[in-house]
């Protein structure tokens, strides 16, 4: 082959490789780190629910009263242990969060964030309206309920460690909480009595401790 042959050849090499696009892998975005387990003695067994493990992962909702323009809407934030395979489960509340539904149709991130940290040692509260509030659910399904009438000597709740993160999935609040409470359930075999009663049985959640987080 000529000089010129082997000339051309490489000149067309080097014009194909300087055509072909090179992929551009972005750089992974940071996600928040976000663990959950629950540890308790409830009703004297113990209690242990883990993240990932049969099926255990914290859920996190809210529960919002809106109110007309110019009224103050509220947020009450959840975490719940739970699992897609078995029915035990542990739900915490506390609240609430006051915000303009006028202006934003949840809480700011500045609120969202001051709330937890201004509340770390909340009274119970029925359905966490102005406070802390626990349900858990048995294997049989029965829920148990705590309520701010509770008068039980080593009733208490405190959040410890808590931490304000966002990525590209919402703005967490994490936290470790340990409360110990009477819980309480209408007895369903008292229902049918004739006539009918309301019994209400409790247990006692001891020595809980409950590491998760709620999302704005």
């Amino acid at each position: 082959m000529t000089k010129r042959g082997l000339l051309y050849i490489g000149f067309v090499g080097l014009l194909f490789s300087a055509c072909i696009k090179h992929e551009v892998i972005p750089a992974p975005t940071p996600l928040v780190d976000l663990e959950a387990h629950f540890f308790g003695v409830i009703n004297g067994t113990d209690k242990e629910y883990t993240d990932n493990v049969i099926g255990y992962a914290n859920l996190s909702t809210k529960v919002k009263l809106i109110q007309p323009p110019g009224g103050v809407s509220t947020a009450v934030y959840y975490a719940e242990m739970s699992s897609s395979q078995v029915i035990p489960k542990i739900k915490i509340g506390i609240g609430s969060v006051n915000f303009d539904s006028g202006v934003a149709s949840n809480p700011t991130l500045t609120l969202f964030n001051n709330f937890f940290p201004a509340n770390d040692n909340p009274l119970y509260s029925d359905f966490g309206a102005a406070g802390f509030e626990v349900s858990w659910t048995d294997a049989g399904g029965r829920e148990w309920l705590s309520t701010e009438s509770s008068m039980h000597p080593t009733a208490s709740v405190q959040f410890t460690g808590i931490t304000q993160e966002s990525d590209e999935t919402g703005d967490y609040s994490k936290f470790i909480c340990n409360f110990e409470c009477l819980v309480y359930s209408l007895n369903p075999d008292s229902l049918a009595l004739t006539p009918p009663v309301a019994w209400i049985d409790s247990l006692l959640i001891q020595d809980a401790i409950y590491n998760g987080w709620f999302k704005r």
